[in-house]
């Protein structure tokens, strides 16, 4: 059966009750309801990639989000160096969002993520975030609240970071 966007993704049982589990532990989650995880499956799709597998590369012309429902990625940035090699900038699992900066800045891609086992995401597109904006401004505001959170922890934990090489 195809889940995207469609009211059954909730009801997929490799879907729904893991999102649940992450209500209470995930950042991207922060103030939703049941309703709510409900009412955004509408506008999601889910993805599956296997181990090894490029979810996208740098610079490639991508402009949606993904929250990881199952498995772990590794976020990398080439360097500045002649033979631009890529730099592990995170590794996450479970509950964690990511690709954030080209759902709401458009493309390109800032970074590369890749599988580092079988991972299962739900992705939500500009073309979607859009619909739901449209449509449902109340639950809209709620995703768009927690993207900025997300974005400004993101930015923090960053200039933590970029204090050490000053």
């Amino acid at each position: 059966m195809d889940y995207e966007g469609s009211n059954e993704l909730f009801h997929n049982p490799d879907v729904g009750p893991k999102l649940l589990e992450m209500l209470d532990d995930s950042t991207w989650a922060k103030d939703f309801t049941e309703d709510d995880i409900k009412g955004l499956c509408k506008y999601l799709r889910l993805a599956l990639f296997p181990k090894g597998s490029t979810i996208f590369h740098e610079g490639d012309p991508d402009d949606s989000m993904a929250i990881i429902l199952e498995g772990s990625i590794e976020i990398t940035k080439k360097d500045s160096s002649p033979d631009h090699k890529p730099k592990c900038l995170v590794r996450i699992g479970p509950g964690r969002a990511f690709g954030e900066l080209a759902l709401i800045e458009g493309p390109p891609r800032s970074a590369t993520a890749q599988a580092l086992v079988d991972v299962s995401l739900l992705i939500l597109s500009r073309n979607m975030y859009d619909q739901l904006c449209a449509k449902d401004t109340r639950l809209a505001l709620k995703v768009t609240t927690n993207i900025a959170r997300l974005m400004s922890f993101r930015l923090r934990n960053t200039s933590v970071k970029l204090v050490e090489y000053l």
